[in-house]
């Protein structure tokens, strides 16, 4: 009895610990939308999943499609922005002006508004008032009910609104591409201050946190006072800074032109990243989010980047990947959708979007027992070769649950470890012998090769098969299966990436 139950809590406590690890929970397929403008929305029970000219709605739960507007035909138009829930409504807006309430149950059009140009920052909802930013620098306040607007007259800002809409004690920030930072009061739309950015920049976003606005501006990180605009403090970088930065309660952190992480606190005072750089493996795609602590990176490699702050450990990274064998337009495998926009929290988990419409879905209190597979293998199963060097042997490997950890791939020749490079956007393991080296010929007669990896959830696969070596047989040319790979959407591809993902 007692080892029964001993055996229960150590099950209960694995369990635990497992389902901290972000896991593959659905996937919703919508129209391919590259470049999509659009983040998901996030409601109480609904995903508002927006791909160009329609908009989804997907349970939370199970990814299941609830409705969709329209209808029949989609929209003359592009979803900008991101949906956002209300009470009994959904709002998005479109690249044709319009501003949209939609019913949350049916997808019903309730009432449309008609801006100046269109909304194209990331709106704020209250009990009060929709706000809106719009592409010619107007800010909107509407009522939710109806649709009427709430302010005599927009702010005009005179430039492109970018980003997101920030709302903090009564106030709204936000940031133009013109690289100014404005101020305005929610009572009456009334300018409180702008700041002029000290030098142009890539993104002008705002962030709040800890009672100070954070921009970044060229070389600069700069703290601002929310009440009147001054600078707080000013942080100068040996190098550019082209994303905004993003903050939380205890930390504040950037990302530098050479894709270093550097962590603040909100005196200023650098915490991490200066004397030993913090390197992220993948360029971003767009500014990191701090979320629970952790720093979110989607990247430009179709993977998601996971690190622990201000330590900057690498806790996750997961490949956005479409079914086994896509090719693109010119034959070549696709090894990795493009991911468009953000990673978007939900109340368990994440949600990561694709340019194919591809919707994933990850949970941290779902638990994943399966192991990564090994694929394509070289050489194969039972294949007949040289020993003599240069030898070269390469495979890939795919989980699509929890994803690859690098640091636990190994490749083994008769139990014996080999050096490899692993590539995890790619999913490649390849090992490399020359002569010259350490590396000897392989004598003739069987030899097993074992490939041991494990996923970030625990689970391990070892997988192993024999090969002959006969040093009597010429060496063969090199192998065409090592062709060369892109992502979906990556320059000279010609195509995307297929609209499916494996099993879970």
């Amino acid at each position: 009895m007692q080892k029964r139950i001993l055996v229960w809590l150590f099950g209960l406590m694995t369990a635990v610990a497992v389902a901290q690890t972000p896991t593959a929970m659905w996937r919703f397929f919508g129209n391919p939308a590259p470049n999509n403008p659009a983040l998901p929305g996030v409601g109480k029970q609904t995903i508002y999943y927006a791909c160009g000219n329609r908009l989804y709605a997907v349970d939370m739960e199970t990814g299941a499609l609830k409705w969709q507007y329209p209808t029949d035909a989609p929209l003359n138009a592009t979803i900008l922005g991101h949906p956002v829930e209300g009470e009994a409504l959904v709002y998005i807006g479109a690249s044709d002006g319009n501003v949209l309430a939609l019913d949350i149950q049916t997808g019903s059009l309730r009432w449309v508004f008609t801006a100046d140009s269109a909304p194209t920052a990331r709106a704020v909802l209250t009990e009060e008032a929709l706000y809106i930013g719009t592409g010619r620098g107007e800010v909107y306040a509407l009522n939710p009910r109806s649709g009427e607007p709430l302010w005599r007259e927009p702010y005009r800002a005179g430039d492109f609104i970018a980003g997101a809409l920030v709302l903090a004690d009564e106030t709204l920030f936000f940031g133009t591409n013109g690289g100014q930072v404005h101020a305005i009061s929610t009572a009456g739309g009334r300018r409180r201050w702008v700041f002029r950015l000290p030098a142009p920049n890539y993104d002008s976003q705002p962030v709040y946190a800890n009672n100070s606005v954070y921009v970044t501006s060229n070389d600069l990180l700069i703290a601002l006072n929310p009440t009147s605009g001054s600078p707080r403090w000013t942080r100068k970088f040996n190098s550019e800074i082209r994303l905004a930065p993003t903050a939380d309660e205890n930390h504040v952190v950037v990302t530098t032109r050479e894709n270093r992480l550097v962590v603040f606190d909100h005196s200023g005072r650098i915490l991490a990243g200066d004397r030993e750089p913090i390197e992220l493996r993948y360029e971003p795609l767009n500014a990191p989010e701090l979320h629970n602590g952790d720093l979110w990176v989607a990247t430009r490699r179709g993977t998601v980047l996971v690190y622990s702050i201000p330590e900057g450990q690498l806790k996750w990274l997961y490949t956005l990947r479409p079914p086994e064998g896509t090719l693109d337009a010119n034959n070549r495998r696709i090894a990795y959708l493009a991911i468009v926009g953000k990673p978007v929290f939900i109340p368990k988990g994440v949600l990561i979007g694709t340019g194919e419409g591809n919707l994933t879905a990850f949970g941290m209190d779902w638990v994943d027992r399966s192991a990564p597979k090994v694929l394509r293998t070289v050489p194969a199963i039972g294949e007949m070769m040289s020993g003599q060097l240069p030898l070269e042997f390469t495979a890939r490997l795919r989980d699509d649950g929890a994803g690859v950890r690098p640091d636990t791939v190994q490749w083994l020749l008769n139990d014996e470890p080999l050096p490899i490079e692993y590539e995890p956007s790619l999913g490649e393991i390849t090992v490399s012998l020359r002569s010259g080296g350490t590396a000897k010929p392989l004598p003739d007669g069987r030899h097993t090769m074992t490939i041991v990896a494990s996923d970030w959830a625990g689970n391990t696969v070892r997988y192993s098969w024999g090969i002959y070596v006969d040093n009597s047989l010429r060496r063969g040319p090199a192998r065409p299966g090592q062709q060369q790979q892109q992502g979906a959407g990556a320059p000279g591809t010609g195509g995307r990436g297929g609209r499916g993902g494996g099993d879970f």
